[in-house]
């Protein structure tokens, strides 16, 4: 039977994928004289963060000298990072000085682009928000409930009392603010009285009360003469859900930073990510001739797909800011992308090579190749999911399904980490779309066009090698244990013989700014900075101080002990000794605590063991077949090993651990897990061809020398990726990236090893151990 599929499906299909691709990158915008409307947003619209572009400093202080307390400072510094995710400013930095009572906050952006006003953003992370409903129109009336009786509140447009559509905010209370709601508008109603709604000083609305209101809800309508704008009731809707702070802010001082990175960071990722793509291409072409190519289509839709759900380009979705660690999730991504091609197109060879036709093929390689591809994409599912709901806003749908999981934490979150599992998610969905929809579209056209019925074309080869000798990775399962074993073992030794660096943001220390005239060689102020604080760990930004206009040097030094103003004046001296014109002078130092602390350590380690246990118990459902709760417990046992490669890869580069390393570990979490779902899914179906007449031992090996190869072709597609990150980075001196790339390759290579040797022959040995337990 002849593949369903017709030429003009291929057409279409890469006409709209080429067109997707070009409006994705370059975004449509139409110009009229001087002024450019734009219709679509491009990627010069990403929100990229601050470690990639740079951004705003800013240090808020309390209001009137208010002495905020320890617990009121912490409560604020929640309110605000809640602020900022809602406002999808998922790259800051958030810190507290205790002893200046100031919140110092850097975020993304750089104050001379046209399409952000730092000033505005400013003012609304640092408005009080103080929501309170009160009987009368004075805001001195009686107080009927406040904003944390508020469940949620949502920006809505339609008639309100069967008037014309108009703007305003639904509130849903919680049970408390329920009854104290309907008790007033039921005492209000029998007197005819009105209630006044208030947000800080502003009076927001007042409405006379016409009915007795009992069912939870209500709704912030504005007045004729002042309509809100749509504008308005999503701020409103935003501040509301985030909570009001705990005191009034001021801002103390605000100035402009520079790329964390370097000036040409971004440059150099996209020349790195050139190269990686052009690598795949000829990679994929090479090994899996039309599909290949056809697939590198489609991946080139994926990437994308990704980024314009990054940029803003669906105006559904609001533009996120992209860091390292959302860049991280475009790349398991596209890792798994590339996957679910490999897997289809290896099945295809494999259906060509029994004999049957190409259409035959087709269909059955399809068939076959699926069930892997949802198995394993499903284990990514759970990680950003996971991530999402640990580290994302408290009102956010996944954070609200796993309180019952991180409820013992507290609120926190991690913007960056939560834009890594955004990035992640999407990713994910949109390989469903491209990687397997899109492609097979294209494939199935191909096909149909007799120029393109050449099965070669396809991967069959008559003149075509005798298969290899398959390699007995059963008989060398002690040797893979043992040497996975010493390998953990030398990680551990070399933590403690060298020790493990950690990030300001997970110890807190010194933050020092000065001021600076002319240029200076960054590095080698940063080796006179080091010797002067006797620390290595330095951090070093430049800057502008907006008020001032003064040029400014920030100095973050992580650590648990407080740096004194003599060893600061000490620092002066061996600067303005080494480099007399740059005339350094001491601006401001903050003693700050740790943004994320101990708190989010423990997160980050229930995050994991939490996300383990769920693909766990994924694994055992649908692998029960064949025994898959002590398969899924034999892939963790794997997984333990490539985390572990990660962390010593950290140590043995010397890289302090922060939020990167969280992202990094929880990225080889999801890479690797795929890994070891596709060779069980081997497993599951060689049973039920090979029957209960082969052996255990004998199953597993055949079908991890079946997987080896797609498994294999899979992590140097991404390995690829990430050496051309490595190397680019060198050339450029970007060393943060470097150190950050270069353990995910570690780990992704680790990932290969653990998925086809480690993880199968630890299964093997508990299975004879068993058996043996049994006689």
């Amino acid at each position: 039977m002849k593949t369903k599929g017709k030429a003009w499906q291929l057409i279409v299909t890469v006409l709209l994928i080429a067109t997707f691709v070009y409006t994705a990158f370059f975004g449509v915008a139409v110009k009229y004289g001087d002024v450019t409307t734009p219709y679509l947003k491009g990627a010069k619209d990403i929100r990229f963060g601050v470690d990639i572009k740079g951004g705003v400093n800013v240090t808020f202080v309390p209001s009137d000298d208010y002495d905020a307390t320890d617990d009121q400072l912490e409560a604020a510094q929640l309110v605000i990072e809640n602020r900022l995710v809602a406002l999808n400013v998922t790259d800051y930095e958030l810190y507290v000085d205790n002893n200046s009572d100031s919140l110092i906050l850097e975020f993304p952006w750089q104050s001379g682009e046209t399409n952000f006003d730092p000033e505005a953003a400013i003012e609304e992370i640092g408005t009080t928000a103080y929501l309170t409903f009160r009987e009368g129109s004075s805001a001195d009336g009686e107080l009927i409930l406040d904003g944390s009786m508020v469940e949620s509140a949502a920006a809505q447009y339609g008639p309100v009392s069967g008037s014309s559509s108009e703007y305003y905010v639904a509130l849903k209370f919680t049970d408390e603010g329920a009854k104290a709601f309907g008790d007033a508008t039921t005492k209000l109603y029998q007197s005819g009285g009105t209630i006044s709604i208030w947000l800080d000083d502003e009076n927001v609305s007042t409405a006379s009360v016409n009915a007795a209101i009992t069912d939870g809800q209500a709704i912030i309508t504005s007045s004729a003469s002042n309509p809100f704008t749509q504008e308005d009731v999503v701020k409103m809707a935003r501040q509301i859900n985030s909570g009001s702070l705990p005191f009034a802010l001021t801002v103390d001082s605000y100035s402009t930073v520079s790329p964390s990175l370097g000036e040409n960071s971004l440059s150099a990722m996209v020349l790195a990510g050139l190269i990686a793509f052009a690598l795949i291409v000829v990679l994929m072409t090479a090994l899996y001739r039309l599909p290949g190519f056809l697939a590198c289509i489609a991946l080139a839709g994926q990437v994308a797909a990704t980024l314009a759900f990054v940029s803003g380009y669906f105006p559904v979705f609001e533009s996120f800011t992209l860091t390292l660690p959302g860049i991280a999730g475009i790349i398991l991504a596209i890792g798994m992308g590339v996957d679910a091609n490999v897997i289809t197109a290896e099945r295809i060879k494999e259906e060509l090579r029994s004999g049957k036709s190409l259409d035959g093929a087709l269909k059955s390689g399809f068939a076959r190749g699926l069930t892997p591809i949802i198995d394993g994409n499903v284990t990514i599912v759970i990680v950003a999911i996971v991530l999402m709901g640990a580290f994302g806003p408290s009102d956010g749908l996944f954070a609200k399904a796993l309180h019952f999981v991180f409820f013992a934490f507290g609120p926190s979150t991690a913007g960056t980490i939560y834009a890594f599992g955004y990035t992640l998610l999407t990713g994910v969905l949109l390989n469903f779309v491209f990687g397997v929809f899109a492609t097979r579209v294209m494939i199935r056209g191909a096909a149909s066009i007799k120029a393109l019925r050449n099965p070669w074309l396809y991967g069959a080869d008559k003149n075509a090698p005798a298969e290899k000798k398959p390699i007995n990775f059963v008989s060398l399962r002690k040797r893979f244990l043992t040497i996975s074993a010493c390998l953990m073992a030398a990680i551990v030794l070399c933590a403690v013989v060298l020790g493990v660096r950690m990030d300001t943001e997970f110890t807190g220390g010194a933050m020092i700014t000065l001021s600076y005239e002319d240029s200076f060689d960054l590095s080698a102020v940063q080796k006179t900075a080091s010797a002067a604080l006797g620390s290595k760990d330095l951090t070093l930004q430049t800057g502008e101080n907006v008020a001032t206009g003064e040029q400014t040097l920030k100095i973050s030094m992580p650590g648990t002990e407080t740096v004194t103003t003599d060893e600061v004046q000490n620092l002066l001296d061996s600067l303005n000794e080494q480099y007399p014109d740059n005339a350094f002078a001491q601006l401001s130092l903050s003693n700050v605590s740790a943004a994320m602390g101990t708190k989010f350590l423990q997160k980050s380690l229930v995050a994991v063991v939490f996300a383990l246990v769920l693909i766990l118990l994924y694994i055992a459902f649908r692998f029960q077949k064949i025994g898959g709760l002590t398969g899924g417990m034999m892939a963790v046992l794997a997984l333990l090993n490539d985390l572990m490669v990660v962390f010593g890869t950290f140590v043995l580069l010397r890289t302090p651990l922060d939020g990167n390393f969280i992202a990094a570990m929880l990225t080889i979490l999801g890479y690797s897990i795929n890994d070891t779902v596709v060779v069980y899914d081997r497993i599951r179906e060689n049973r039920s061809l090979m029957g209960k007449k082969s052996t255990f031992e004998e199953l597993v090996n055949h079908s991890v020398n079946q997987s080896a190869r797609r498994t294999v072709i899979t992590t140097v597609t991404t390995v690829m990726a990430l050496g051309v990150m490595c190397i680019i980075s060198k050339l450029y001196g970007l060393d943060s990236i470097f150190t950050f790339a270069f353990p995910l390759m570690m780990g992704m290579i680790s990932g290969v090893y653990t998925s086809l040797c480690v993880s199968t022959s630890a299964w093997v040995v508990w299975s004879e151990r068993k058996k043996a337990d049994k006689n």
